[in-house]
C-alpha cells in the first residue's frame, strides 16, 4: 500500500485460512479499506465450489468488513458454477472479480 491506495495488495500464494487472514490483517494494520488478490496467489481449491474455500475466505471479507477485487484469469470462468459466484458477487458491492488489475485498482481505489 503506498499514499495513493485505499488497497493492500496480496504478494504471495495463500496456502490456508491462515495465510488469508495474515493478508487480512496486514491490510487492516496498513488502515486499507481493502484487498486486490491476484488468482495466482489463491489455493486452486478456492476454484473448486465444492471445496467451501471461497465460500470461508469470503465469509472472512465479510466478517472483517473489507472489500476485495479478486483478479482473475480467463481459465477460471470457463466453470459454470464457478462464473454464476463471481456474478452475484459483482453485484454485492464488497467483492468484484476483474480481468484486468487496472479496473481492480481503480474499483478499490473509489
Amino acid at each position: 500500500m503506498n499514499s495513493t491506495t485505499n488497497y493492500f495488495e496480496s504478494s504471495q500464494l495463500m496456502k490456508d485460512t491462515g495465510d488469508f487472514l495474515d493478508l487480512i490483517g496486514n491490510a487492516a494494520y496498513n488502515r486499507a479499506s481493502g484487498v486486490l488478490i491476484h488468482s495466482a496467489h489463491l489455493p486452486e481449491l478456492f476454484f473448486n465450489l465444492k471445496s467451501g474455500i471461497a465460500g470461508e475466505y469470503l465469509q472472512k471479507l465479510s466478517n472483517y468488513a473489507m472489500r476485495a477485487a479478486i483478479i482473475l484469469d480467463g481459465s477460471h470462468l470457463e466453470h459454470p458454477r464457478f462464473r454464476e459466484m463471481v456474478s452475484e458477487a459483482n453485484q454485492s458491492g464488497d467483492i468484484a472479480y476483474f480481468k484486468e488489475i487496472g479496473s481492480a485498482r481503480e474499483w478499490l481505489n473509489r
